[in-house]
């Protein structure tokens, strides 16, 4: 019996022992995994998934509910330039570098979708158009950074930097940084709101800083007060709207601005004489052409202005033909300018791999003003360019393309004075290789 008892015993603690190590061993892991889970967190999932209410290419930002697409470009831009008696210190031939970024983000909300959009150019010139070259440190930079649009639209509302509600072609085919056909196409800081009465019709109304609206105020008499701006300082925005109905044929739009012009007095700057208001309307249309080709279209636009030249969008190489606003007397009168323009383009695109468009453009303005030929050698002018280009894709969102544009301007009634151009007309010609790829 004592032996039968030691063993028993004996088992006894090791049973004892072999429950002690193992809720110390229990007691450590545990330990360790509570130390594990306060050092080191479970990750959030990390996965990028598609974002398809807000259309191809958005994705979800990893722990939100705003989506977001990424986007971009670059440029490649080779020119060759010269008009009517080119200056010799001028460039000729210069190139252009641009890297392009757009980011376009949304959210869903219970008042409906906000969304922020963002594009800006970096970009590296060797010259500036019809001149010779940036002029450093005083003049432009080789390196610029050129912001295209940044605004938030929420609820009908657009408030930022984006294209003006008066445009419609606005240079939709043409091609690199410094061509343009004749056409108003203005990026500026605004406030609009669009209101759609259904999925083909709407308005938009606006009010668009006027800084970049401003063609100045010239004096009658120069010789007396000075080729200089009597532009009076900004007083109101902009009023602008349009009308706007798409089908699928196409886009008819009529747009109309109100533009303040205010004057100093020639004789006492100090004093602001009140000029009233300008005003320019449009109307363009743009027809699809599906039975010409895939996604071919023609624009046509014409519009008439008064007191509000920068709506015509005229194309002046040599800067020798700017034309204002208007005209202030010294007696304190002011004579608005007036001008109307018509503007064409057809794209077509003959196959997958190779597109061409031609486009063009004519405008006249008249000063309305007696006497004035007497000091500015004209009584007005006009202007108009013609061009296109051919394009071929290699591969989908790479392109390779030359083209070619040709611009007039010209005085009327042209007479050699002091403060006229130094021409009664000059054209010019440039000629671009292009070449890009979108992502």
């Amino acid at each position: 019996m004592p032996i039968a008892r030691a063993i028993v015993l004996r088992r006894l603690h090791c049973l004892i022992l072999a429950g002690a190590v193992g809720g110390v061993a229990a007691d450590w892991a545990q330990g360790r995994a509570a130390a594990a889970d306060l050092i080191s967190p479970r990750a959030a999932d990390g996965r990028v998934r598609a974002c398809t209410a807000q259309g191809p290419g958005f994705v979800f930002i990893p722990g939100t509910d705003t989506c977001l697409r990424v986007g971009g470009y670059l440029w490649v831009e080779g020119y060759y330039n010269t008009d009517t008696q080119y200056p010799p210190s001028y460039d000729k031939t210069y190139s252009i570098s641009t890297g392009g970024l757009i980011l376009d983000i949304r959210s869903a909300t219970d008042y409906g979708t906000v969304r922020a959009y963002f594009e800006t150019r970096f970009r590296w010139r060797t010259s500036d158009p019809w001149s010779d070259g940036p002029n450093m440190p005083t003049g432009s930079q080789p390196a610029q950074i050129d912001l295209r649009d940044a605004y938030v639209q929420f609820a009908g509302f657009t408030i930022g930097h984006g294209q003006s509600v008066f445009d419609f072609y606005g240079n939709a085919n043409v091609l690199g940084t410094d061509p343009a056909t004749i056409g108003d196409d203005t990026r500026l800081n605004l406030v609009s709101y669009t209101y759609e009465f259904s999925k083909n019709l709407s308005t938009s109304f606006s009010l668009e800083d006027a800084a970049n609206r401003q063609s100045g105020i010239l004096a009658r008499n120069p010789i007396l007060f000075g080729p200089y701006d009597f532009q009076a300082g900004l007083g109101a925005p902009d009023l602008v709207a349009n009308l706007k109905y798409q089908a699928s044929w196409g886009t008819l739009q009529l747009s109309g601005a109100l533009h303040q012009v205010s004057a100093t007095a020639v004789q006492t700057p100090a004093v602001t004489l009140g000029g009233g208001w300008g005003y320019a309307l449009q109307a363009g249309v743009m027809f699809n052409l599906p039975a010409l080709g895939e996604e071919d279209t023609l624009y046509l636009q014409s519009a008439y202005t008064s007191g509000a030249t920068s709506y015509l969008g005229l194309q002046d190489p040599s800067g020798d033909y700017g034309v204002p606003d208007a005209f202030v007397g010294a007696g304190g009168n002011v004579t608005k300018v007036s001008g109307w323009n018509v503007t064409a383009s057809l794209l077509h695109n003959w196959n997958e791999r190779w597109s061409s468009a031609l486009f063009g453009g004519y405008a006249a303005y008249d000063f309305n003003t007696t006497g004035i030929q007497a000091f500015y050698g004209a009584s007005g002018g006009t202007n108009y360019n013609v061009g296109g280009y051919v394009a071929f894709a290699p591969v989908k969102q790479f392109t390779i393309a030359l083209q070619y544009d040709y611009t007039y301007n010209s005085a009327t009634s042209y007479r050699p004075t002091a403060f006229a151009p130094a021409l009664p007309s000059v054209g010019a010609q440039q000629m671009l290789l292009f070449i890009s790829r979108d992502f």
